[in-house]
């Protein structure tokens, strides 16, 4: 693991890089399928999950590098926050372009890339902090954050299905897709058993 800032932006550049292969590749494979008009509308208790999200995974981080970064003049907070924020627009960014400009189902990959490489990040940033003293608003930060992304990413996970709205298929259940209703018969036992 790199914590050096030469090895973070490798680090992040070659993720990107990856991601992004990762998502033409997706693209290739569907793109003659139908547009995707994007996710559901959300309801409340989702609205409300996007509003913790916001406050604890972007203004948190942004709070602890001027509080910690900024008036305590600790240089290693730019070092374990800067390319987690940078990541989240890139996050953004990512499923804006695949929603909007490809209007493809692929945009359902990019929480599923970029989640557990912000745990990564987070990780390495309080391996960088947790030893320091008078960081105390960053480490609580990075442990904030550690939590909401795991939590985030069981969320995005149990939603796929939801989102590709795989309940108004036609064919939509298992039998379907692989015959398993023709396997699993109840059986009816014969005369004389």
């Amino acid at each position: 693991m790199l914590t050096s800032l030469a090895g973070v932006v490798i680090q992040n550049i070659a993720f990107i890089l990856f991601a992004a292969g990762i998502l033409i590749w997706g693209q290739a494979r569907v793109r003659h399928a139908p547009p995707w008009p994007g996710p559901r509308p959300v309801g409340k208790v989702f609205r409300w999950w996007l509003l913790v999200i916001w406050l604890v995974g972007f203004a948190l981080p942004v709070a602890a590098m001027v509080v910690d970064g900024v008036l305590g003049g600790q240089a290693v907070v730019w070092l374990a926050l800067v390319p987690y924020l940078l990541m989240f627009l890139v996050q953004i960014a990512f499923e804006l372009f695949v929603w909007k400009r490809w209007r493809s189902v692929v945009w359902v990959l990019v929480p599923c890339l970029f989640l557990p490489w912000r745990c990564f990040q987070v990780y390495v940033g309080l391996v960088t902090v947790w030893p320091l003293e008078g960081l105390m608003l960053t480490q609580v930060t990075l442990v904030a954050l550690l939590v909401l992304w795991l939590i985030n990413i069981g969320v995005h996970y149990t939603g796929i299905a939801l989102n590709l709205r795989w309940d108004l298929q036609r064919d939509g259940d298992f039998a379907a897709i692989s015959g398993v209703g023709d396997l699993v018969r109840p059986q009816t036992p014969e005369p004389g058993q």
